[in-house]
């Protein structure tokens, strides 16, 4: 009747995964995309502008990026999933920190590129800081923000099952539920239920494998130079 079984409440298991595909894909992308936008307004505008601005933002990256994640997420479940719920509290923990390193990347293209000669004739014909930063430059760091956008999704699955695993999140409810608190629900039956662990662990290993193979494949389309290289 049900094609994985059911869980140890009684729920169809297929269903309950296809759930949490949905909300583990939903968290992700919602992270990656609020670290794209951070990223690419913060690390433009450090790498743009250079000396003191990129010292004092590149100081205060510095302090964010030490920031112990765990610590974070746990401080966000206890005193603010009360308020917003735990699914956006959880973001807001990922996004703390996440952008910086898209933020790196975009500063690393903009010192790369800001000194070519069509952003320099672009300067002498009058335009704007605003113009040659979206116009000109930005669009040279494009495949690289892709990239790194791309590849957060797997990481952040992967951090999120681990949160759940140790009972930090839980993302859960009769209506939804994460695959990382279906790995963590199943960890204390499998022996005597082995598929409440085994189908989760599979999806999961599975979706990871497609978004870093599906990453590598753009870093290597937009940069061949690095074709084959493993970051």
């Amino acid at each position: 009747e049900y094609l994985f079984g059911t869980d140890s409440q009684g729920y169809d298991l297929c269903l309950r995964m296809a759930g949490g595909l949905r909300l583990s894909l939903l968290l992700a992308v919602c992270v990656s995309m609020v670290n794209l936008i951070l990223g690419a307004l913060y690390g433009s505008t450090e790498g743009y502008y250079g000396g003191g601005v990129d010292l004092t933002m590149q100081r205060i990256s510095d302090v964010l990026i030490n920031v112990p994640f765990v610590v974070v997420a746990t401080l966000f479940q206890i005193h603010l999933s009360a308020k917003v719920g735990a699914f956006p509290s959880l973001i807001f923990a990922f996004v703390l920190t996440g952008w910086i390193g898209t933020a790196e990347n975009v500063r690393t293209q903009f010192y790369r590129f800001k000194g070519q000669e069509y952003v320099i004739a672009a300067r002498t014909l009058g335009a704007r800081d605003r113009r040659i930063i979206w116009k000109h430059i930005f669009p040279n760091s494009l495949g690289t923000l892709i990239t790194a956008s791309v590849l957060v999704i797997p990481g952040t699955i992967s951090t999120e099952s681990t949160l759940s695993y140790l009972g930090i999140v839980k993302l859960s409810t009769v209506e939804y539920t994460s695959l990382g608190n279906l790995l963590a629900d199943a960890s204390g039956i499998w022996t005597n239920c082995p598929h409440l662990l085994l189908f989760p662990a599979i999806i999961q290993s599975l979706l990871l494998i497609s978004f870093n193979l599906f990453g590598n494949g753009l870093r290597d389309a937009f940069n061949p130079s690095l074709r084959g290289v493993e970051d």
